[in-house]
């Protein structure tokens, strides 16, 4: 009797290329729950419809999932709709395979009803694909219609409230990472990612990640955390970064993590990165991070002003900033603080405060994003979507119209940085080399991966790291990491 089996595909060809580690992650899930799995990945497939048509030449299977990292590449500047060219991918596999689709993954969860009718795919998963995939194949593979699978979604059920489906990182081996190319997704994108935790409980008030990753946080067993990172290793692999929504949440996971790490051995032989909170960093947790091989901290601190914190939904304070800086520079950890400006409320006051606390400051880069990226769903999408975001104080930039709100990128700017917020910004900035910031009326510096030509020849030089390490260390002239 043949075993149930998925076709797994990657639609993302962004530059530098990006490893689908939930591709990574559901092939290990697969093969726990007995279902057979292939791979189509379209990363570095110079014709993707050809690749396609290859593949479905061979055995078909019972479903095809599509992994949608992106929905866009959440940059004012390019404003890039990357679900438009999944839409066609996804088209096209239908066409190929004549099998149903399956659509999952962290973009697509951030707006699971919209995505599934946009893309025209038969099932999604909202939240985690590990339990709910395998779930999804087998009743296809029976000749039953899926039902009752906590995340799946369904075409016309759009009253319907969609649960998360939740995996069980505590029992669930994530650790193989031997699914995806690890070795070739290292030599041409420079880094890999790993998973220590899910979820995100902070009330920022434009993150998406509690909408398609829950208000829940919930921990992967330490140890099993350093036994991805040892197979990664072993595949060459000697960079990454955490894909937590900040690592230091909560810091007692973070110490164990570490403590793990070291204890594995790994502190000398990998280099990793880290997004992490101001709010609850310390000194001893910056020490041990230092310890495990961490070199990197990307801090996303947002403001230097408290009003505008206070308004963004942050719970860190300047003085927080400040302290988690100073212990990073005592540990020789490279800081990048980055910044979102524009959100409702920004002034040029603001805006010149904020510049300026950088500055003082001084950390190693500073990531400038002006104008916040709106998604259904958050606090900052309900507060548009109502009278009291419905005046003349912000203005809406969408990059295309689609049937459901902020499906398509839209960014909102403060209407009081008047008619040139990006000159605002970078008349601040000056010829601060520190600034990665990217303004469309003027020729400035950016730090957006997709489709960074500095960033792909940094890589093919042999930079390896955070991407804004890399270029950093580009434009210092400083050696390889």
């Amino acid at each position: 009797m043949r075993s149930p089996s998925v076709l797994l595909v990657n639609p993302n060809q962004m530059k530098p290329a990006i490893g689908p580690l939930a591709l990574d992650y559901l092939g290990a899930s697969l093969g726990q729950h007995g279902v057979a799995f292939s791979l189509l990945d379209l990363s570095f497939e110079p014709d993707a419809d050809a690749a396609i048509c290859r593949a479905a030449d061979g055995e078909r299977g019972d479903a095809v999932a599509v992994t949608v990292r992106n929905v866009d590449d959440c940059y004012f500047g390019s404003q890039d709709f990357v679900l438009a060219r999944t839409k066609q991918l996804v088209r096209t596999l239908k066409e190929a395979f004549g099998l149903p689709i399956v659509c999952g993954g962290v973009g697509f969860s951030t707006s699971p009803v919209a995505a599934l009718a946009f893309l025209g795919a038969d099932y999604g998963v909202a939240g985690e694909g590990e339990d709910a995939l395998p779930a999804i194949v087998r009743s296809l593979s029976a000749g039953e219609e899926p039902r009752g699978i906590p995340g799946i979604v369904v075409p016309g059920r759009e009253r319907e409230a969609v649960v998360l489906a939740r995996a069980s990182l505590d029992t669930l081996d994530l650790s193989p990472r031997n699914v995806i190319d690890n070795a070739r997704y290292f030599r041409d994108g420079g880094q890999a990612g790993i998973e220590t935790k899910r979820g995100c409980d902070g009330a920022c008030v434009y993150c998406a990640d509690p909408v398609a990753k829950g208000r829940e946080v919930r921990l992967r067993p330490p140890k099993n955390v350093a036994q991805e990172a040892a197979s990664l290793l072993r595949q060459g692999v000697t960079h990454w970064h955490t894909c937590d929504s900040e690592f230091n949440r909560p810091p007692e996971h973070a110490l164990a993590v570490c403590a793990a790490l070291a204890d594995a051995g790994l502190g000398d032989s990998m280099r990793w990165y880290a997004y992490c909170s101001p709010a609850v960093f310390s000194r001893e947790l910056c020490v041990a991070m230092r310890d495990a091989g961490c070199v990197g901290i990307n801090f996303g601190v947002d403001a230097g002003n408290a009003d505008m914190l206070r308004r963004l939904g942050r719970d860190h304070s300047v003085d927080d900033i400040r302290a988690a800086l100073g212990w990073c520079r005592e540990n020789r950890l490279a800081v990048m603080l980055d910044l979102l400006l524009g959100g409702p409320g920004e002034t040029p006051a603001t805006v010149r405060q904020t510049v300026a606390l950088m500055k003082q400051l001084s950390p190693d880069r500073v990531g400038i994003s002006l104008g916040i990226r709106v998604y259904a769903g958050t606090p900052l999408a309900r507060w548009l979507s109502s009278s009291a975001g419905g005046d003349t104080r912000v203005r809406l930039h969408s990059a295309g119209e689609t049937p459901w709100p902020f499906l398509a990128p839209t960014f909102v700017v403060s209407e009081r940085l008047g008619e040139a917020p990006f000159a605002l910004v970078a008349e601040e900035i000056g010829e601060d080399p520190r600034f990665f910031f990217v303004a469309p009326e003027a020729e400035a510096r950016g730090y957006n991966y997709n489709a960074n030509d500095e960033l792909v020849e940094a890589i093919r030089a042999g930079h390896r790291g955070a991407y804004w390490d890399v270029l950093r260390r580009v434009q210092d002239g400083l050696p390889q990491a």
